[in-house]
């Protein structure tokens, strides 16, 4: 895939954000053309993630969508055995950093994709702050899941 600079990134992010027109669009969009990561994303245990997490994982996922959507058109669909294998390769890396602070566990992430802007995006979104609807157990699954999405669109597209 073409890298996703930080440009296209703020592109998608006042796109996203300020309009819900345009939020709609994204959402509709990915519904209709990503269903097994639709399923993916939302399939997982009610558990993981509170209401105010869900929804900020699809805030985050619509972003990547529309700044990948900017540069790549049309987007190859995503299977949910490329998700599986995506998000296990993610956990064997995060698991072999236990131990260290959040921010150091993700060095490894950025040494091996080619997608830094999009990866430093999900980590700048899910850092310790008071503002941020994510809490601390829902930090790791949710970079995990998005990583697992970056990989599957970065392979194919």
């Amino acid at each position: 895939m073409i890298f996703i600079e930080e440009k296209t990134i703020d592109l998608a992010i006042d796109a996203i954000s300020d309009s819900d027109e345009r939020y709609d669009a994204a959402l509709e969009s990915i519904e209709s053309q990503q269903s097994e990561l639709m399923a993916y994303i939302f399939g997982e245990d009610e558990a993981t993630f509170s209401e105010e997490e869900k929804d900020f994982l699809l805030y985050l996922l619509l972003i990547i969508w529309e700044a990948v959507r900017l540069k790549v058109d049309p987007i190859a669909p995503v299977t949910s055995d490329m998700l599986s294998d995506a998000e296990e390769a993610s956990w064997e890396k995060m698991e072999a950093n236990v131990g260290k602070k959040f921010r150091e566990r993700l060095d490894e992430f950025f040494e091996e994709t080619k997608q830094e802007d999009l990866l430093a995006f999900i980590e700048d979104a899910l850092l310790d702050d008071e503002d941020s609807p994510v809490s601390k157990e829902g930090r790791e699954p949710m970079f995990v899941m998005l990583k697992a999405v970056i990989d599957c669109l970065d392979k194919i597209n």
